[in-house]
């Protein structure tokens, strides 16, 4: 499935770090910075450390979503920890999302 940053207005790549908000999907990176622009002063730092988890979540979900196993037992064990982080990074963006 391909879809478009609504930040960037261009396509997200394989590989790429992208969260969902209300607004849609956006580039990891593109997020922050719109979010940095609106963010009170007092929330930076906050913001800092939320985007800091957030790169985590997603980079080690990236890096699960490329492991592959023939081994029905390990394969629904990274199909489970796949849906973990990815909901922990859903959690992550809406603490930035809200700020």
């Amino acid at each position: 499935m391909e879809y478009g940053c609504y930040v960037c207005n261009k396509i997200i790549k394989t590989g790429e770090k992208f969260t969902f908000t209300k607004e849609g999907p956006v580039h990891m990176d593109c997020f922050v910075a719109a979010e940095r622009k609106k963010v009170p002063e007092g929330k930076a730092e906050y913001l800092r450390n939320l985007s800091m988890i957030l790169d985590y979540e997603l980079t080690m979900l990236v890096s699960l979503l490329s492991l592959k196993s023939e081994d029905k037992e390990t394969s629904e064990l990274i199909r489970r920890r796949i849906n973990a982080i990815e909901k922990q990074a859903g959690e992550t963006t809406g603490l930035i999302y809200n700020l």
